[in-house]
């Protein structure tokens, strides 16, 4: 079964092409603070201790697609959260074996203070 319905070009799976094809979409997810991201408890608490309670927009919007692994794209001022988002992805997708010494991420950034800012975040 097909839908049909579209209101100004858009159906619940998303936008109708100029040829007629349905073009997917994410679904967003509504969420009002960081718990509803099902985030690691271990995360959780370092929200909390840091004294977050609510996603910034950005955060918002880009953490749950992170999560789940797609390519993301964001742009915001300073100080709205970016740095964040991908902490987060990395630490929820991360699986922490102490024996294991591999190396699991990396990060690559344009200015050593960037860097060490981004490492800070990870410490927090």
């Amino acid at each position: 079964v097909e839908d049909t319905s579209a209101v100004n070009g858009k159906t619940a799976a998303g936008e109708i092409a100029a040829d007629g094809q349905k073009k997917g979409n994410y679904v967003g997810i509504h969420a009002t603070g960081f718990r509803d991201f099902l985030l690691k408890p271990e995360l959780l608490r370092a929200i909390v201790d840091c004294g977050f309670e609510h996603p910034s927009e950005v955060q918002h919007e880009a953490i749950p697609q992170a999560i789940l692994g797609t390519d993301i794209l964001c742009q915001a001022k300073s100080g709205m959260g970016k740095t964040a988002v991908f902490v987060l992805a990395i630490l929820q997708q991360l699986n922490v074996d102490e024996k294991d010494t591999d190396v699991k991420v990396l990060i690559m950034c344009h200015t050593r203070e960037l860097a060490y800012q981004i490492k800070n975040e990870f410490d927090r």
